[in-house]
């Protein structure tokens, strides 16, 4: 089988170290060619050592690029320590890497990554949308180079950062408008979905004996550290390209409200066939990827 080429956009973030982790394991289905970072969980300063950090401690070669300062229109939140810890990372420590971030700023790694793929490249972005948006300002030809974009955000029923906004979208709803707006397919992954797949500490119940502990460690605790609110969005959504048939989607249009004060960063469907919004998902499927991604670290 042909390797699906992914750059992943992130802000390490506690789900965001197992989205990174899936898409480490499956070498066999992805071809990993960059990771580009963002602010939002945390500072792009921090986000990009995590991910620096989080690569080195997974054995996962791939380059790293830092992304924007500041969303389009104003400067970041603060940390989200609740949901990530101090550190982004649920306040665990984490082997320091040696490895620096690449001399490209994130929008020209993906540039550059999409011209080598030549049309083939996905785009996992499971953080705020804002180097993505610059990356389609800066290079209008983006749109005929990316094969498609796989987000985590957004919802067709509830937010989190507002009763219609989730954080990912809300935080800058100007940068995913651009990016919804552009011409390239989109998979929207929302919370109405993402909530339905809850991950219990008992999955690592069934790791085999000669996984890495320290991996199966460092897991264990994270998910200690969100057991209040155990939902792993971008596992979630990654997992969908290694199990393409456990999310059942609904093929519109996707608008993203950035005028109506009220609603300011829903996400909502309309009739089209541009985009892909996930209405459903068979948990059990998605927990088996997690189960494999386990395993597959020794």
């Amino acid at each position: 089988m042909k390797r699906i080429p992914i750059l992943i956009d992130t802000d390490p973030g506690v789900d965001d170290f197992f989205c990174i982790a899936v898409g480490g394991a499956f070498s066999e289905i992805f071809d990993l060619r960059a990771v580009t970072t963002i602010g939002g969980n945390n500072y792009t300063e921090v986000t990009t050592q995590n991910a620096l950090d989080i690569l080195s401690f997974l054995k996962v070669d791939a380059p790293v690029a830092a992304g924007a300062t500041r969303f389009l229109t104003r400067e970041f939140d603060e940390p989200a320590a609740k949901f990530h810890g101090s550190n982004g990372l649920g306040g665990l420590a984490i082997p320091h890497s040696p490895n620096k971030a690449s001399s490209l700023p994130a929008w020209e790694m993906m540039y550059k990554v999409a011209c080598e793929c030549e049309g083939e490249l996905v785009i996992v972005t499971v953080g705020p949308e804002t180097n993505l948006a610059l990356a389609i300002q800066k290079h209008p030809d983006m749109v005929g180079k990316v094969k498609k974009i796989l987000a985590m955000g957004g919802s067709t029923t509830f937010g989190n950062i507002t009763p219609y906004a989730e954080a990912n979208i809300g935080n800058d709803p100007f940068a995913a408008k651009i990016v919804f707006e552009s011409g390239i397919p989109v998979d929207m992954v929302g919370l109405n979905v993402t909530h339905m797949c809850p991950t219990d500490e008992a999955l690592f119940d069934s790791f085999k004996k000669d996984a890495r502990q320290d991996v199966i460690d460092f897991m264990r605790g994270l998910i200690r550290f969100r057991a209040f609110q155990p939902i792993l969005h971008d596992a979630i959504t990654i997992s969908s390209l290694v199990d393409p048939d456990f999310i059942q989607w609904n093929v519109c249009n996707v608008h993203v409200e950035t005028e109506d004060a009220e609603h300011f960063g829903q996400t909502v469907m309309q009739s089209g066939t541009m985009h892909r919004v996930a209405v459903g998902c068979e948990k059990e499927r998605y927990y088996k990827v997690f189960e494999n991604m386990i395993n597959r670290y020794r």
